[in-house]
C-alpha cells in the first residue's frame, strides 16, 4: 500500500510542477508519467538493494532517459520533462531534518547531512550517466550514406 501512495504522490507532484512550469496538456501528462517512472525505478531498486544513493541513481537515470527520449520525439527541450520528473526524487525530508537538527545543535545532523548529500550525488550521477549515454548513442544507419 505504501508503494501506491509513493507512486501516486510522485505522479501528482510531477503533474503539479508541470502546471507551474507551463507545460501544455500532452506534455504535462507525459512529464507526470516520467516522474512516476523515475520514482518507480527508485522504489524498485530500493526494495532490492536498500541503498539510498543507488536507488536515486537508478531513478534519475530512468527519468533522464525518458525525458531525453520524449524531448526528441516531441521536439521539445529535455529540461521541460526532466525538471518535473526529478521533483519526486529530491530528498526534501533529508534537507529539512539536516537543517532542523543543525539549528538544534544535535549530533545527528551530520548523519542526516551525509545521507542527503549521497542522495543528491546519486541523482546528479544518474543524470550525468544518462546524458552521456544519449550523447554517445547513434541510431542505426545514422552514419551511413545512402
Amino acid at each position: 500500500m505504501r508503494w501506491l501512495y509513493t507512486l501516486t504522490g510522485a505522479f501528482l507532484g510531477s503533474l503539479g510542477f508541470g502546471c507551474l512550469y507551463g507545460l501544455t496538456s500532452r506534455k504535462l501528462w507525459l512529464a507526470a508519467l516520467t516522474g512516476l517512472g523515475g520514482q518507480l525505478a527508485c522504489s524498485l531498486v530500493q526494495a532490492v538493494w536498500p541503498n539510498d544513493c543507488l536507488s536515486m541513481l537508478a531513478g534519475s537515470l530512468c527519468a533522464t532517459l525518458f525525458s531525453e527520449g520524449l524531448a526528441r520525439k516531441l521536439k521539445t527541450p529535455a529540461a521541460a520533462f526532466l525538471v518535473c520528473a526529478l521533483i519526486p526524487l529530491v530528498p526534501g525530508r533529508g534537507i529539512y531534518e539536516t537543517l532542523r537538527l543543525w539549528i538544534l545543535a544535535s549530533p545527528e545532523a551530520g548523519m542526516w547531512a551525509r545521507t542527503t548529500f549521497l542522495q543528491g550525488c546519486g541523482i546528479a550521477a544518474g543524470c550525468l550517466v544518462a546524458a552521456a549515454l544519449v550523447k554517445t548513442w547513434k541510431p542505426r544507419g545514422a552514419g551511413t550514406a545512402s
